[in-house]
């Protein structure tokens, strides 16, 4: 028998990719039968043997799920044994929870979240967590997410994070189309090119979505359609194809006729309307006129809501302005569909 030497051994490459950005982080991957993940508050993070996984364990998630520990505890996490918890009992159990809701939150824009899903006895939290995870509610591990959200955000772990993210998200996009029903890579989901996952059906398409918006003429003179969902600097919009299939942020075109249910711009979308002191409704209006300290001339807007807005968006009660025959010409001028629009959609959580 041929007797040959080995130089070179396989390594999965996405664990390669989370060993890389825990090494980043400052902290070195361990593999041990002597513990199942455990963490020595110096920088050692130590994992069990594949032998010891589920087989829908992943030493990427693995991991992922301790960095997400450590965004919890905060930066003074790097030097607690365990991230400061207690692994005898369940007096950490929100805290637990509270690394789900992080690593949900962080997972589900790269189509990832049943990929780097928790596997232990918690299952259950996880599969009951809602589209987004760090949305306020009752759960008192909300509060803590939200604030390992923010602290993701910031250096040194955004860059890792994102980097580390991105690369697993552009292999599963490879291996998922080549995997098995049963495979673990057939659980991730399919991205649109600008970056968010793509609608649920096929027959959505970019060229119906609200947010997409005629752009500058090709070197053919086709005008071209570009997205403001992805960017709404008006100046720097990325193109898309009209018949491409849309992202999960698509929504239906509307009009004026819309208006009603939503009222996104006399509400809590703007903080302030103006009025020109030559506008006319300062005449027609005064009682409706405030003079702020800094010298602008405004309609008020007590707890964000203009005091000429009429209605609740209910069907029998859609929203409407009680003057809006004679409206402020800021008013007049707002275009219906158009970018600050659907800013005010989005900050009151109508759109995405």
């Amino acid at each position: 028998m041929f007797d040959r030497s080995i130089s070179h051994r396989y390594q999965d490459p996405v664990d390669l990719i989370w060993i890389q950005a825990a090494k980043d982080l400052g902290i070195k991957i361990v593999r041990s039968p002597d513990a199942f993940a455990t963490y020595d508050g110096k920088g050692t993070l130590t994992i069990a043997e594949a032998s010891y996984f589920d087989a829908d364990d992943c030493l990427a998630q693995m991991i992922f799920h301790e960095l997400c520990h450590w965004l919890v505890a905060g930066r003074r996490g790097l030097h607690l044994t365990d991230w400061g918890l207690s692994n005898i009992d369940d007096r950490d159990l929100t805290i637990e929870y509270a690394a789900h809701r992080v690593q949900a939150a962080l997972s589900t824009p790269y189509g990832l979240r049943d990929f780097m899903a928790v596997t232990t006895d918690w299952r259950p939290y996880w599969d009951a967590l809602p589209q987004d995870p760090l949305k306020d509610g009752d759960d008192p591990a909300i509060p803590l997410a939200q604030t390992a959200a923010h602290l993701a955000r910031l250096p040194p772990f955004e860059p890792v994070l994102t980097r580390a993210l991105q690369a697993t998200a552009a292999i599963a996009d490879i291996v998922r189309n080549v995997s098995s029903r049963a495979s673990l890579w057939n659980v991730t989901h399919e991205r649109h090119r600008l970056g968010s996952l793509l609608a649920g059906s096929k027959e959505l398409q970019c060229g119906t979505c609200v947010w997409a918006v005629q752009g500058e003429r090709d070197a053919a003179g086709i005008p071209t359609l570009s997205c403001r969902q992805h960017h709404l600097d008006e100046n720097n919009l990325p193109t898309v194809a009209p018949n491409e299939q849309a992202c999960e942020r698509w929504e239906k075109r509307f009009t004026v006729e819309d208006c009603g249910s939503c009222g996104a711009c006399c509400r809590q979308g703007f903080d302030l309307l103006t009025v020109s002191t030559e506008d006319p409704f300062i005449k027609l209006h005064p009682e409706l006129i405030q003079l702020r300290d800094d010298g602008e001339t405004c309609v008020p807007r007590p707890n964000g809501k203009c005091i000429a807005l009429q209605g609740d968006g209910h069907r029998t009660r859609p929203y409407r302005c009680g003057h809006y025959d004679t409206r402020p010409q800021n008013c007049a001028d707002f275009e219906v569909a158009g970018t600050a629009c659907l800013l005010a959609r989005r900050r009151i959580g109508l759109s995405r």
